[in-house]
């Protein structure tokens, strides 16, 4: 399983003093003679004064979720984290920032994303907990470190054949809900306490599988340039509004019921964004396409980057020397009224640089 890269990951909370560029008012509001402008308000970045994990639910949390208090407590006070990692030839790459709100109320960030590979495969996914859910930091860590590693253990121990891929993530859906359940029964809180999306990807063997619930934007990239996009977002009336959950009722069965599984050798990249990045970049299927140019080749002067949208870094993050601190970076892009968590995952194959430009 790939570790955080500690040296990747970015500045950790308390530095302040970002100009805030999502302030709503005119600019062209007449002052009185003399009077000077209101000063812009300041983001703060402050460090969370409250646990990632209550103390006495960290043996509930390792029973469920083995390993992650040390890895998910530690990520969870810096601004960015992700991993790096490579597997069967592809680069898998994850970026998870706070959002500049839960940093300015000193909150931990609500989004998760977790990696792991074994022989012949990969698997990745990204989570964005509910806001009005208590503890969804914990929901969504529990659910995408469970659903990687029992789709792990699921294709090495027994169901290792090459058309076992499907049931595997089905199996892992199942996991992953379980898990919640459990830590639910555990320490006593409310299945609505722990409400989680979750967006999965996983490769075996040649062939990909993909599953999602909730919100969230996922896109493949093929060979010859084009991009798919398995889901639209399973959003209710109004935006933002996400019909489910894990571990709701019947969330289980929408996440089961959406898994795909296709041949993988027309594939040559794989993206998993959570709403942070989806919102600022909507509507996705048209702007996805610059969005995994950009990450490949930055921001030249003529990009079509979507209306309002500011880019901090502005360089290749792919051709980086250093391409996870690079992400980070890049998802501190910003877009007035857009202040949630962002996390995006990019797994790209060998062709993945010349098919995109085909496209």
């Amino acid at each position: 399983m790939p570790s955080p890269d500690a040296a990747a990951v970015a500045a950790a909370a308390g530095v302040g003093g970002t100009p805030d560029t999502s302030e709503t008012g005119s600019a062209s509001t007449t002052l009185p003679a003399g009077a000077e402008p209101p000063p812009r308000p300041i983001w703060n970045a402050l460090a969370p004064t409250a646990p990632w994990c209550p103390a006495e639910w960290r043996e509930h949390l390792e029973a469920v979720a083995p390993g992650l208090f040390a890895t998910g407590s530690a990520a969870a006070v810096y601004e960015a984290t992700g991993t790096h990692a490579r597997a069967d030839g592809w680069s898998l790459l994850l970026g998870l920032r706070r959002g500049r709100l839960h940093a300015h109320r000193g909150d931990h960030r609500e989004d998760a994303g977790h990696l792991v590979d074994f022989s012949r495969g990969w698997c990745a996914a990204v989570a964005d907990g509910a806001g009005s859910a208590t503890y969804s930091r914990l929901g969504a860590a529990i659910a995408t470190v469970t659903v990687t590693q029992a789709l792990r253990d699921a294709v090495q121990h027994g169901h290792a054949a090459r058309d076992a891929l499907g049931p595997a993530m089905r199996h892992a859906a199942q996991m992953a809900n379980d898990r919640l359940q459990d830590f639910a029964a555990r320490v006593g809180v409310a299945l609505r306490d722990l409400r989680t999306t979750l967006l999965v990807a996983a490769w075996h063997d040649g062939l990909l599988a993909v599953m999602q619930v909730g919100d969230g934007a996922m896109a493949v990239v093929h060979t010859d340039g084009a991009l798919s996009h398995p889901f639209t977002a399973a959003t209710g009336d109004f935006s933002g509004e996400v019909t489910h959950f894990l571990p709701d009722d019947g969330a289980l069965a929408v996440l089961q019921s959406s898994i795909r599984v296709q041949p993988g050798d027309q594939v040559s990249g794989v993206l998993l964004a959570s709403d942070g990045v989806e919102d600022p970049w909507y509507p996705f299927t048209r702007h996805a396409r610059v969005l995994v140019t950009t990450l490949r080749d930055g921001i030249a002067g003529e990009t079509p980057l979507p209306a309002a949208l500011i880019p901090v870094f502005t360089g290749s993050v792919l051709r980086a020397a250093d391409p996870l601190h690079a992400l980070t970076e890049w998802l501190a892009f910003e877009k007035r009224g857009e202040n949630d968590d962002r996390t995006l995952c990019l797994a790209t194959a060998s062709g993945f640089a010349t098919s995109i430009s085909n496209g």
